[in-house]
């Protein structure tokens, strides 16, 4: 006698997968938002909207997966797989935008920081390029001054026994290996002029353009160099500025020969 088997198919969690789809989904809405600002498609904003309503869906892809965990748990559904797997790409889209909020929390709202925040450089070809839209160049305002010493104590002009014309030689070959866009240059002339180098980076979240210009200039005892950096379109720039001073400068002394204080 031959037993015959009974095979009950289980039925499958339409939340796991709509948890899934909906996270899939989340993911290229994040990328064109990141990618459109970056190849210039959209303005920040609207790259902001565009990432936003990105994470948003993961969020709810989230919540999806989460109850169609209970429900599987509860009625023995299949679909735990793409549970799984909904929650993890929604906390992978999820996880950076909650780490750089968290981050941002503990930084002062700033879009520049200056080495000279009551002489700041002065930008000249780049003042002319930057759209209406953009952040002014009027410098730091007495509140953003405050906050930046505040923020940033180290951040202070750096001076060189060197002559101008060597410093500003050594800064040009830093900028060119940050591989920062170069705008205009103006070597130093003695006492009569400033040097100046005024150069376009990419900064982070979203490949932020920030302005950068620096100022050699002679003094009694050598040279010293001034440096600004405003973040073109953001309302704060999440400390990147003032990295991106320190960096610059550390290596600029380690190339002079001298010890950063």
């Amino acid at each position: 006698m031959i037993r015959r088997r009974l095979y009950v198919e289980e039925r499958m969690s339409r939340l796991a997968v709509w948890s899934l789809r909906v996270a899939v989904f989340a993911l290229p809405v994040t990328i064109i938002g990141v990618a459109c600002y970056f190849t210039e498609i959209l303005d920040l904003e609207s790259a902001l909207y565009t990432v936003l309503a990105g994470v948003v869906l993961a969020g709810l892809a989230l919540l999806l997966a989460l109850a169609a965990f209970v429900v599987i748990w509860n009625e023995g559904l299949r679909g735990l797989g793409r549970v799984i797997g909904a929650g993890a790409l929604a906390l992978a889209l999820i996880a950076p935008t909650a780490g750089l909020a968290a981050f941002g929390a503990r930084l002062p709202v700033l879009h520049e920081v200056s080495t000279d925040i009551e002489d700041p450089p002065s930008f000249v070809t780049l003042a002319m390029a930057r759209s209406r839209a953009a952040n002014p160049l009027d410098g730091p305002d007495e509140a953003a001054a405050t906050a930046q010493e505040d923020a940033y104590p180290a951040i202070h002009p750096i001076d060189f026994d060197s002559a101008p014309d060597d410093v500003f030689n050594d800064l040009m070959v830093l900028v060119a290996r940050r591989k920062w866009t170069i705008v205009d240059a103006v070597p130093p002339r003695g006492g009569q002029r400033d040097g100046r180098i005024e150069a376009v980076a990419r900064g982070l979240p979203l490949g932020l353009r920030d302005d950068i210009v620096i100022r050699v200039r002679r003094t009694a005892e050598g040279t010293r160099v001034d440096m600004r950096s405003v973040t073109r379109n953001a309302v704060r720039d999440f400390g990147s500025n003032a990295r991106r001073v320190d960096d610059l400068f550390a290596e600029l002394a380690e190339r002079q020969g001298k010890r950063r204080r």
